[in-house]
């Protein structure tokens, strides 16, 4: 079963975004902010972190600077209700998986899920 870490200082996004995932057979860790997702990233090893863009403290720029230079492999999906262009293009090139749109849509998250940990088998 693949562990999944979802990032997000909304509690009820934390909620539902984990709900979504046990319902599909998923383990789900959670944190608050940043700085704590990236504590559990590092001590759990997920599969795939799911992350908010938006946070106070360490947002998730920061976060996705902060797997890139700690050399982890671990893929990151960028979940977001700020979805410019812009805002895509910045998370692609700081080594976002994927950008994808708030609020959760099961039908969109996940396939998204399968691609992510796919593509990190592969790698």
């Amino acid at each position: 079963m693949a562990k999944i870490l979802v990032i997000d200082d909304s509690r009820f996004q934390r909620k539902l975004i984990s709900s979504v995932l046990e319902e599909a057979g998923y383990q789900v860790l959670t944190a608050g902010d940043g700085r704590e997702g990236f504590t559990v990233a590092l001590g759990e090893s997920p599969d795939l972190v799911i992350c908010d863009l938006l946070m106070p403290g360490i947002d998730g720029y920061t976060f996705l600077r902060m797997v890139r230079e700690e050399g982890l492999g671990t893929p990151v999906l960028v979940f977001t209700s700020d979805i410019q262009k812009t805002t895509r293009d910045i998370c692609l090139e700081l080594g976002a998986f994927d950008v994808l749109n708030k609020p959760v849509d099961k039908g969109v998250l996940i396939p998204a899920v399968g691609r992510a940990i796919g593509s990190a088998k592969k790698s």
